[in-house]
């Protein structure tokens, strides 16, 4: 019924189930149930028709089951008021219909007198009461049907049950219900001749905690939704008689069936259930009769503007903080509402702008829910809701002091930290290269949170240093002991953070491995070898050989520390932008990545922290041997080379989704990350996910930063409206040739910012710049723009296409924002999206049309010489057209139309052809088939992309090779950086059966 559950033979039987909204009908696709299925509470086939079922009901009667005859007009046939006097000996006595009992009558269920009136409390934990476990015994309504209830929702959820008698099972749909869908009443009723179940919807949403008289009415022709007296919803979707089930609950307070049971969170006073349908002045009046009863709806807050953050972040297992900035100072409150239900209100016991509060004794497996609270100008205030997820915590188990301090070497912790500081290495992997007594690996243990791994040939000392580190606490959790030497290569290349020798420390011996394999197993970008202070470390320096080095003296100028950081790669590439780099070519340049490659580690983040594969999410990047990947309202921190999650933080307002129609939120700069939220631009250490430095754009109130860039030392930015992006949190694909997915971002301005100084360099400001095409190359900020005089009016909005016309190439200087030059051109066939590269001195447009056909133009991006075909040189400005090419899309389903272009050397990817970027030649017409929806990525000797699995074509041998049983998501999930593949998990929501959701980094078999 939910979609839940993946289709493993391959079909796609499909129905259509009609959820009405308001006075529209809203067909949605759902699996059918696998044919021949029969549930546990006896329903029948999808295939037994309405004629059939009652044909099972008769044989059920003349087996004995005696069918109730049905409600008579006007018949009052239930009607339970849920106040404490109403419940004896544990049951609820009715005023009409059946008695009810209640499950979890004191823990899940309770009854209260006050605050009245009188009323049911259902906290959600598998509550219910129910009225009958068979609804054939209860003559429920055919003809016509009135139910009615005062009701307070708690928590909304996708599923809710205020009464109903009904069965809901794959295409299987009979009876009818009151309730709600997420956070809007609804009346589901299904009738003869009709296969589903209308779920009438209601125009409004509800505010969570109020009271409200609800009334779903049914005479036969038309289903009427009314909330407090007045009509919210209506359909004729549904007509003649109601049509039950053969066996189905009837019950308050859950939507149950055979294959679901979702208990609500909130509180019932009052259910009536008649056999009649009343009109819309009997359904006003019973709400008048009863509505001073309750009490007022308290004023609704103002929403409340977070004008930075909020942000959590962990202190430990337990501990979290949450901190956040508003405009106008006021008290630091927060609604904290956690997994049990309950719900405290915490200050940060200041007026200010600026607030934190600390987050105590959190579950290990909780959804926590919260809203910021405040008074602006004496109205109360509040911003949205948010959700903090306390199962995301990855820092390994700390070492109790006690234990993991009593050495019995006491100046050993004082090395340790000089060791660790020397390396600048706290989480990660460390290699204790020959052990003594387990005494350093220890310390290390306690100074950080790196994994410690000690390597030792003696078998017998072997065996004391497990001993040693077992009886601290530690072995097997954060430290761990093995038999042999780096000769052996037990362990993988390019692993540790930071290598040390005990011998060496303690006793001057150098590591029984030479110092080639030392250094094959140091990561690259910063893994840190430290020797000393024993021993002669000259000697030390010739055992590393060639590698360079480092001394580190003491104050009386004796050599104390060797020490080796191991550099980047030669010949490694960077992903630093959504599209690679700023000239958006999705290439990294990275020569090393090719040919046939390992897994080098597998883990986390799994699929739960990240948002549904499908909206076109922002790319992972990877930048000085860290890799950052963006969740659902999640960041996170790894190291590139052993998938170490180094830090991690909540920051639910930070959220971008359709890709191909604005820009990713994030660039990565060095050890920078430089992270978009709201109106911020905020600059994050890549090694700790410090939030070191901030930027805004102007008038914050009412505008937010959107593009980010970083080029040669500048953060280029662009500015849009308050709520100018896509979130994609309603299941979007952003497939089709619509409004709601096709329309484009566009900015106001475009500025350059000095990210050391936080100064504005300039400013732009002309016609309605699109996001998408926002690039940089050779020193020139180069993007289109619609001139229009409609789409000026709206600038820094999400624009239909058809609105920006009059457009024109723009070129900037990167360092001045001065125009170089500008000109018009016409791009009105890239509907479906329109991206611009740069490579080489020439810019290339290129997108779709609607009939899936690509449209690409070749643009001097400076001066240059072409040659016509009578082979005459022409010298030509920037800006002019040097060639263009139109095909029809090679593949029209699953984003084939859609595809980001791939630029390597002097080749241009498109679809699937290969154009040479001079002459626009077609060079290549035989790329690899490419079933999945995502969009390709290059190195300089491969091209990386979905097809069932991750795949992956090199392009010297053109042999395509998969990764069997592991897929990315819908956009760019697969960047070539660091000399490895990078994969962290893009697929959650799939539902395919090849799909192992993992994140994953992949090393050339060469390299290791």
């Amino acid at each position: 019924m939910r979609n839940r559950w993946p289709n493993v033979f391959g079909m796609r039987p499909l129905c259509v189930k009609t959820v009405r909204v308001a006075n529209r009908a809203e067909p949605t696709k759902r699996l059918a149930a696998i044919r021949g299925f029969r549930n546990s509470g006896g329903a029948m086939s999808e295939r037994v028709s309405y004629l059939g079922a009652l044909l099972v009901v008769l044989a059920c009667v003349g087996g004995g089951l005696r069918l109730a005859k049905a409600a008579e007009p006007g018949e009052v046939v239930g009607h339970w008021l849920l106040e404490p006097g109403r419940l004896v000996e544990g049951r609820l006595k009715a005023l009409a219909g059946p008695d009810g009992t209640p499950d979890g009558l004191g823990r899940s269920v309770r009854f209260v007198a006050s605050p009245g009136p009188g009323h049911a409390e259902f906290l959600g934990q598998r509550s219910r009461i129910e009225l009958s476990p068979n609804i054939a015994d209860l003559g429920l309504p055919r003809r016509e049907l009135t139910v009615e209830a005062w009701v307070s929702v708690g928590k909304p959820m996708q599923w809710g049950g205020i009464i109903g008698a009904l069965q809901d099972n794959g295409t299987y749909e009979k009876g009818w219900l009151l309730g709600f869908r997420n956070d809007r009443f609804c009346f589901a009723v299904n009738s003869v001749g009709q296969k589903s179940l209308t779920y009438l919807t209601a125009d409004r949403a509800f505010e969570p905690d109020r009271w409200y008289h609800v009334a779903g009415v049914y005479d036969g022709t038309t289903q009427r939704l009314y909330i407090d007296g007045e009509l919210a919803g209506e359909s004729t979707d549904q007509k003649g008689e109601i049509v039950y089930p053969p066996k189905a609950w009837m019950t308050l307070g859950a939507y149950q069936d055979d294959d679901e049971f979702f208990s609500m969170t909130g509180r019932l006073h009052e259910v009536r259930l008649l056999g009649s349908a009343l009109s819309a002045a009997e359904i006003a009046k019973h709400h008048l009769a009863k509505r001073d009863a309750f009490p007022k709806p308290k004023p609704k807050p103002k929403p409340l503007a977070i004008a930075y953050g909020p942000f959590v972040d962990w202190v430990d297992r337990t501990t979290a903080t949450l901190s956040w900035e508003v405009d106008e100072p006021m008290k630091g409150r927060v609604r904290w509402s956690m997994p049990s239900g309950q719900t405290v209100e915490l200050t940060s016991g200041q007026t200010g702008t600026r607030h934190l509060v600390t987050l105590r004794d959190l579950v290990l497996d909780g959804e926590y829910r919260y809203q910021i609270l405040g008074s602006a100008a004496g109205v109360p205030v509040q911003s949205k809701p948010y959700k903090f997820d306390s199962s995301f915590y990855y820092r390994l188990p700390a070492a109790p002091l006690g234990q993991a301090g009593d050495s019995k070497r006491p100046n050993l912790p004082g090395l340790a930290g000089q060791i660790l500081e020397l390396a600048d290495a706290r989480a990660g992997y460390a290699l204790v290269m020959g052990g003594v007594d387990g005494s350093l690996a220890l310390e290390l243990v306690r100074q950080s949170d790196l994994q410690v791994v000690v390597l030792e040939q003696d078998a017998d000392r072997v065996k004391a240093i497990r001993a040693a580190l077992d009886e601290a606490g530690v072995y097997g959790v954060r430290a761990s002991v093995l038999v042999g030497s780096l000769g052996e290569r037990t362990l993988g290349p390019m692993l540790f953070n930071l290598i040390v020798s005990e011998r060496h420390l303690l006793g001057g011996e150098l590591p029984p491995a030479t110092g080639a394999e030392a250094l094959r197993s140091l990561a690259p970008s910063g893994g840190t070898l430290v020797l000393g202070p024993a021993g002669e470390l000259g000697q030390a320096q010739r055992w590393l050989g060639q590698a360079g080095s480092r001394l580190v003296r003491s104050d009386d100028g004796k050599a104390r520390w060797l020490v080796h950081e191991r550099p980047r790669l030669a010949g490694a590439g960077e992903w630093t932008h959504q599209y690679g780099n700023a000239q958006n070519t999705s290439c990294s340049g990275d020569d090393l990545v090719k040919g046939e490659m390992g897994v080098k580690w597998w883990g986390q983040p799994g699929p739960r922290p990240m948002p549904d594969r499908g909206p076109r999410n922002p790319a992972p990047l990877s930048a000085d041997g860290r890799l950052f990947i963006q969740g659902d309202r999640m960041l996170f921190g790894l190291d590139a080379y052993n998938g170490t999650v180094l830090w991690s933080f909540s920051s639910p307002e930070m959220r971008r989704a359709n890709i191909p129609r604005d820009s990713s939120n994030m660039v990565a700069a060095g050890e920078r990350l430089y992270l978009v939220q709201g109106r911020s631009c905020i600059g994050i250490d890549g090694a700790t996910g410090e939030r070191a430095t901030r930027f805004q754009v102007d008038d914050g109130w009412k505008h937010d930063w959107s593009f980010l860039a970083t080029v040669d030392d500048m953060l280029i930015g662009s500015r849009v409206k308050r709520g100018a992006v896509y979130l994609g949190d309603d299941g979007q694909w952003f497939e089709n040739f619509d409004a709601g997915d096709i329309s484009r971002v566009t900015s106001d301005r475009l500025f350059g910012v000095d990210p050391k100084s936080g100064s504005r360099a300039w400013e732009y400001i002309g016609g309605a710049i699109v996001n998408s095409t926002i690039t940089i190359g050779d020193g020139v900020v180069y993007f289109i723009e619609s001139r229009a005089e409609a789409a000026v009016e709206k600038a820094g909005t999400i624009q239909p296409i058809h609105r920006l016309g009059e457009q024109h190439l723009v070129a900037l200087d990167l360092r001045t924002g001065k125009p170089q030059w500008d000109r018009a051109h016409d791009f009105s066939k890239l509907q479906y999206m329109t991206y611009l590269v740069y490579a080489n001195g020439t810019l290339v447009a290129t997108g779709s049309d609607k009939g899936k056909h690509f449209h690409t133009y070749a643009i001097a991006a400076v001066e240059k010489a072409v040659e016509a075909q009578d082979g005459e040189r022409t010298i030509i400005p920037p800006g002019s057209l040097i060639w263009e090419d139109h095909h029809a899309a090679g593949k029209d389903h699953h984003s084939g139309h859609l595809q980001h272009p791939v630029i390597i050397g002097n080749t241009f990817f498109s679809d699937q052809w290969a154009f040479d970027m001079r002459t626009g030649k077609q060079v290549r017409d035989d790329l690899p088939e490419r079933r999945g929806c995502g969009t390709m990525s290059a190195s300089n000797h491969s091209l990386f992309f979905r097809h069932y699995f991750h795949g992956m074509w090199n392009l010297d041998t053109n042999k395509r090779s998969q990764f069997e049983g592991i897929r990315s998501g819908c956009w760019l999930g697969l960047i070539p950086a660091g000399g490895m593949l990078l994969a962290p998990e893009s697929s959650a929501g799939c539902s395919c059966t090849h799909s192992i959701q993992t994140s994953v980094g992949y090393l050339p078999r060469t390299m290791e």
